[in-house]
């Protein structure tokens, strides 16, 4: 693993990342080479794709039961859906749907296929999250790359660890570690709640540098609304916080987020027997587009830019220096949960594409 000394010590611990507002730069948008592309707006997807948990297609038709936590093609959603999802059957007007709003439900979806990094990745995609049926909203969504040498069939931990990273379930002392995902180089926490920026519950475990919240676990989470990078990581090690949008780099809260938006929707309903093209029409305003990009180098650097559709376009939230080096090749993947909390995650029109044509 060429990556694999480069974050479980200081070095990654680099939470001096910059939040710089503004529109991202024209050369950060230059078109390079496609080298993954999927809408999720159909009745199936790239079977390279793998489907965990909840994950499922509102373009398929709805299936008999939820999925436990466990892997399977991505296939249709559960028939009994809680809060206001995207119809099913809805193909060309659809959605991944990571979670509903059911309590205690986890999914993700894995792209389980080698890419190569040597000249750059930059990876769009549109996000959901909205229409929690609980007094706040929670988990948040993740978006990871894994080392490509690696299997990538299982997320790592849900809750606060949004599907990326290990955790101690409740911080209790002498309790059994859940691993983070396999491999890990690079994990971008869009998170409503707020704990993915702590280091409550082992997060960071075996880091030197540590996040500016701490290591307690306590109520209530430390960096709601905030994007929050976490590093390499393999099992119960490492997964070091790298960077996160907010100014406050101490160790005494509030950690108040420097998003120029909100990374929730505000939809709460769907109108019973609502149409594809309708769902489609209420949720564009809840949704928010973001770009991850790692630049190649000896050097490379990590960039992420929102879009929350306000009319302003793209801004550059996070911007910090990326693990070094970049593995040759890596994958990827989406996760989500929620737990007592609850919101409805959805992804839609993935790109990734190579920064050198």
């Amino acid at each position: 693993m060429r990556h694999r000394g480069a974050c479980i010590t200081a070095a990654v611990g680099v939470v001096a990342a910059v939040a710089s507002f503004g529109h991202a730069s024209a050369a950060d948008r230059r078109p390079g080479s496609v080298l993954v592309q999927e809408s999720f707006t159909r009745a199936t997807a790239d079977a390279r794709f793998v489907g965990y948990g909840a994950a499922c297609l509102t373009g398929a038709a709805r299936g008999s039961a939820a999925a436990e936590a466990t892997n399977h093609p991505l296939g249709g959603c559960r028939r009994d859906p809680v809060g206001p999802v995207p119809p099913g059957n809805a193909a060309s007007r659809g959605y991944l749907q990571l979670t509903d709003a059911h309590f205690e439900e986890t999914g993700a979806a894995l792209f389980d296929s080698p890419i190569p990094t040597r000249g750059g990745l930059e990876v769009t995609f549109e996000q959901w999250q909205y229409g929690n049926t609980t007094r706040a909203p929670a988990d948040g969504i993740s978006f990871f790359l894994t080392d490509g040498a690696r299997s990538l069939n299982t997320p790592g931990a849900f809750g606060g660890s949004l599907g990326y990273a290990q955790k101690l379930p409740g911080g209790r002392a002498g309790g059994q570690f859940i691993p983070g995902v396999d491999g890990g180089y690079l994990g971008i926490g869009l998170d409503v709640l707020g704990d993915y920026f702590g280091d409550g519950e082992g997060r960071g475990n075996g880091c030197e540098r540590r996040s500016p919240a701490g290591t307690a676990f306590r109520p209530p989470a430390p960096g709601p609304n905030v994007v929050t990078a976490r590093g390499p990581g393999n099992g119960v090690t490492g997964y070091c916080l790298l960077g996160a949008t907010t100014k406050n780099k101490t160790t005494r809260g509030p950690w108040r987020s420097s998003l120029p938006g909100r990374l929730h929707g505000d939809l709460k309903t769907m109108p019973a027997g609502v149409t594809p093209s309708r769902a489609e029409r209420l949720l564009e305003p809840v949704k928010r587009v973001v770009r991850v990009a790692v630049s190649p180098g000896p050097n490379p650097v990590a960039t992420v830019d929102i879009d929350f559709r306000d009319g302003a376009g793209f801004k550059r939230v996070l911007r910090f220096a990326a693990p070094a080096p970049v593995p040759n090749t890596v994958k990827f993947g989406f996760a989500a949960s929620t737990g007592p909390l609850t919101d409805v995650q959805l992804i839609r029109r993935v790109t990734v594409r190579s920064q050198r044509g």
